[in-house]
């Protein structure tokens, strides 16, 4: 007997471990094979799953189909109709090319597959399991192709023990078809969620699509035109009044492709300096053509990751249309273009998990990964968790302000954002927003954890349109809602209805309230439980504060003071940004001399 410990691994175990990279969820299966549907030439596609797509996707198109021939190959590994050679591998015009995705799919999932060619009067249907031969036969049907993928995961138990609840795995299928319809707005695309319809989109312009799936409105959405040699980008982005508090509504397209790309979002924020608030995200649908040869897509498993021949072109191309356009809207002053590239040219972005730090050049677009660059501060986090005040720290506010009484002197208001007010240990400086933010944190925490779900019933209940990944969140989240304040009937067809609202939302503004509170938690991801009530309290704390740049009486700055240093934690915001400053009598002293 041999003493070799290494061994081939039978093909049905590694097309297991394969699968794994192109199907992770759910919606890796639905991405995949709709897909597969707009290269067949698809007109119209329609997806239908249940149990958020464990029991059943299927997906319906009325493509070219495939002979008999094609559907026998179709589940083999690496067989593909879109390359051939090394020159189309290196000019990439389809959205699949790697022939993995139905061999991955039949690797963990019962797969049967329904197709008839254009021209051809009998159809044929492949039936597979796991770890068996496939079986095909002669079928009717339509012209196209039908895919019903069954059971998914049923033989990998460790893979469908980590997916999430139903809601969150269908909140990742409507983002996942949302993004699909945005890409191709020349195509249909109806989905259902088990026999309820979630949206079906006829054929129309980019504007259009965009009012039915983002619900926008078609005035505040900005025409986007710029183009140089053999790049063009084009589409909308949205005016500073609808940005919103999380990422959701940012979509790039690359050849009719989805990608993320951190450097090419950032060339878009650039363009909305000193128009958003911290915390805000400009609403955009960008889709850039270039050469298939200046861009390699075979970086990654799922394909959302590119590699352009020039990226510091591209961020200057994106970045210059954006801010062009807003330009000719007259969002941006013609006066503040170029003041912060001229007074901060370098800008770190956004990290996430262990991703190395990069640091984007604004002026000249260049983009640097690795160690930051000295003197280069980067973004901070609005996300930090709150950590509990130490007892110094509260020794040290004891001895600020008083906890039973507050006597902090008159208050001074300072360009609309601050207040200025005295004590003790000498000027105390409040941002206004920041700390009525703390204050309507811990006013709801407290509703919610005594569990007064009172709020204001409204006299006449105000519909509300969310689009399907929204309606999917507040589903996941209507017992934190209801907890705070919120009576929301979620109807199987047509808008939303709020039947009541937390006592802190102004009338008129029921709306927007909700729509940021989703809004926030679909930036903050899949959260433990035990952490969904705090995080709906701070997203809700933070859309009703006081905005920088309101107005405020004496009276209400006095209130304001009292109302801060009666919290539990009145130093810091929920997402652990500071509510004030203390500046020392010696310190202003030593300014003095």
């Amino acid at each position: 007997m041999s003493d070799a410990l290494i061994r081939i691994l039978p093909d049905h175990l590694a097309n297991q471990i394969a699968a794994g990279e192109v199907v992770q969820r759910p919606d890796s299966v639905v991405k995949e094979l709709v897909e597969n549907a707009i290269d067949a030439g698809a007109t119209s596609i329609t997806v239908v799953v249940r149990e958020a797509g464990k029991q059943l996707i299927h997906v319906i198109d009325d493509g070219k189909g495939m002979v008999r021939e094609d559907l026998e190959l179709s589940i083999v590994r690496h067989a593909t109709s879109k390359i051939a050679s090394d020159q189309d591998l290196h000019a990439i015009r389809t959205l699949g090319f790697r022939g993995e995705a139905l061999a991955s799919i039949a690797a963990v999932a019962d797969l049967e597959v329904r197709s008839r060619r254009i021209g051809q009067d009998v159809g044929y249907q492949l039936i597979s399991r796991p770890g068996t031969p496939a079986e095909i036969r002669p079928g009717g049907g339509d012209v196209g192709t039908q895919v019903l993928v069954r059971n998914l995961f049923y033989n990998v138990p460790a893979r469908r023990k980590f997916l999430k609840s139903d809601l969150t795995e269908f909140r990742h299928i409507s983002e996942t078809m949302q993004r699909m319809a945005l890409a191709r707005p020349d195509l249909r695309f109806t989905f259902y969620d088990a026999d309820t319809l979630v949206f079906d989109v006829r054929p129309a312009e980019l504007r259009r699509r965009m009012q039915d799936l983002l619900k926008v409105r078609s005035q505040d959405l900005v025409s986007v035109e710029g183009g140089d040699r053999d790049v063009a980008v084009e589409g909308f982005v949205g005016l500073p009044s609808v940005a919103r508090q999380s990422r959701s509504g940012q979509y790039f397209f690359l050849n009719g492709r989805p990608i993320s790309s951190r450097s090419l979002g950032h060339a878009v924020i650039s363009a909305y300096e000193h128009l958003l608030d911290a915390g805000q995200h400009p609403l955009f649908v960008l889709h850039i053509t270039v050469d298939p040869q200046r861009v390699d897509v075979n970086v990654h498993p799922q394909k959302h990751e590119v590699k352009f021949e020039d990226e510091r072109s591209i961020y200057l191309l994106v970045q210059h249309a954006v801010t062009s356009a807003l330009q000719q809207h007259n969002v941006i002053p013609s006066f503040l273009a170029d003041v912060p590239l001229a007074e901060r040219p370098l800008q770190s972005l956004p990290r996430h998990g262990n991703e190395p730090p990069t640091v984007v050049n604004r002026l000249t677009g260049e983009i640097q990964t690795g160690h930051l660059a000295s003197g280069v501060p980067p973004l901070r986090s609005r996300g930090s968790d709150v950590r509990a005040v130490t007892p110094a720290e509260q020794r040290g506010i004891d001895a600020l302000f008083g906890r039973e009484e507050t006597d902090a002197g008159e208050a001074l208001h300072v360009g609309r954002q601050y207040i200025l007010t005295t004590s003790a240990e000498g000027l105390v400086v409040i941002d206004q927003h920041a700390a009525h933010e703390r204050i309507l944190f811990e006013q709801a925490m407290r509703r919610s954890n005594e569990g007064d779900r009172g709020g204001q019933a409204l006299l006449f209940a105000v519909d509300v349109r969310l689009s399907p990944s929204h309606v999917a969140i507040l589903r996941e989240y209507l017992d934190e809602l209801t907890a705070l304040g919120f009576r929301v009937e979620i109807t199987s067809k047509g808008p939303i209805e709020i039947h009541a609202v937390p006592i802190d939302v102004q009338p008129g503004n029921e709306q927007q309230t909700l729509d940021a509170i989703l809004q926030s938690l679909e930036e903050a991801g899949r959260l433990p439980r035990e952490q969904r009530r705090e995080r709906v309290a701070a997203a809700f704390a933070a859309r009703q504060a006081i905005r920088r740049g309101q107005p405020l009486t004496a009276s209400e700055m006095r209130a304001l003071i009292q109302d801060l240093f009666s919290c539990k934690v009145p130093q810091l915001t929920p997402h652990g940004l500071p509510t004030y400053v203390v500046i020392p009598i010696d310190e202003l002293t030593q300014r003095f001399r």
